[in-house]
């Protein structure tokens, strides 16, 4: 992981407009302009509480912080916007579930869910779903609306243009939450699934190889939240290095491929996901409380150069946090540890 030179914090949770906070100054993120600017003797990040309290020269004390209304400025409320944030006291890891939660709400460019705000402009079927599933457990599946009743595109087409077949699944899973089977562009879906299906499995290419069965099953995991039939879906006994992360359903799957699940500083969702799948127990060191607590680098198609304002060192190692993705893995994963 990557460190950046200095301590920061995001605000700006869902649909809000995003703010960056460094060094004493408080930034627009939308044009990198400063708005505040403090002399600041000490600062307190209280990351897991979406706080920082500034301890001025002067001994003056500001305090910002974001609620479930908006964010604030000691009462001055620069933000607002709706969002139900649990306090996940329940769980056995309530301050990273608090840290992961943020990381996924701050993953909106105005209302478009992106893997990172700042290198990534469009919005990625495949972070959407896997967002879903956690703004779902957290009461805030009603911040994907409006972005998934305007979609009118079978693929997002974000990896060179590919047609990835997994998007058919993971934008029908969205979509489920808002609409029923008779929406028009769940039945171009259908249609679109049986067009490139042979012998009952999706064919093309997810990340540039072949992920067949991963993406069939979010086609199957979305028809049936719809109530459609999935006769015409066949998972064969084949190898897929993505089907054990497809914790979502363990149908056919347990012990058709079995690979080594290496951790990649790239990529940690992947590793993260087939933890999950296996009920894996996971290394106190992956849990460690800091902020952000997700990432992802070397991304093919991240924008790297545009996350500088937050981090050279960032931009420089071609690294992005937080990171929806991956953000959502953990929280997932998490989750399903009760005290």
């Amino acid at each position: 992981m990557i460190i950046a030179e200095n301590a920061f914090y995001l605000f700006g949770m869902g649909h809000r407009e995003k703010y960056l906070y460094k060094c004493g100054s408080l930034i627009r993120i939308a044009d990198n302009s400063v708005i505040h600017k403090w002399a600041v003797m000490k600062e307190s990040f209280i990351y897991d509480e979406y706080t920082i309290i500034l301890t001025l020269t002067n001994g003056q004390i500001v305090k910002l912080y974001e609620n479930e209304i908006g964010f604030y400025i000691n009462d001055v409320c620069l933000a607002t916007g709706k969002l139900n944030l649990p306090s996940f006291e329940e769980y056995k890891y309530p301050k990273q579930l608090r840290i992961l939660h943020h990381e996924v709400l701050i993953s909106f460019l105005d209302n478009i869910p992106v893997p990172n705000f700042y290198v990534y402009n469009t919005a990625w079927y495949r972070d959407g779903a896997m967002m879903a599933l956690v703004l779902e457990k957290t009461g805030n599946i009603h911040l994907l609306q409006d972005w998934a009743l305007s979609i009118t595109q079978l693929y997002d087409r974000n990896n060179k243009g590919n047609c990835e077949p997994d998007n058919l699944g993971q934008l029908a899973f969205v979509l489920s939450f808002f609409v029923d089977k008779s929406y028009p562009l769940i039945q171009d879906i259908i249609a679109e699934a049986k067009r490139i299906m042979k012998n009952g499995l999706l064919t093309g290419m997810t990340d540039y190889n072949h992920h067949e069965i991963y993406s069939t099953l979010w086609l199957r995991l979305a028809l049936e939240r719809l109530g459609i039939s999935t006769d015409f879906i066949k998972i064969p006994e084949e190898f897929d290095s993505y089907a054990r992360m497809f914790w979502m359903d363990k149908r056919d799957i347990e012990t058709k491929t079995p690979f080594s699940n290496e951790y990649d500083y790239r990529y940690p969702y992947l590793w993260w996901a087939v933890k999950h799948f296996e009920n894996e127990e996971i290394d106190d060191s992956f849990l460690e409380i800091r902020y952000p607590m997700s990432w992802e680098s070397y991304a093919s198609e991240a924008k790297y150069e545009k996350i500088a304002p937050l981090s050279k060192n960032y931009a420089d190692n071609s690294f992005s946090a937080p990171h929806s993705w991956h953000a959502s893995e953990m929280f997932m994963y998490l989750i399903e540890k009760r005290k």
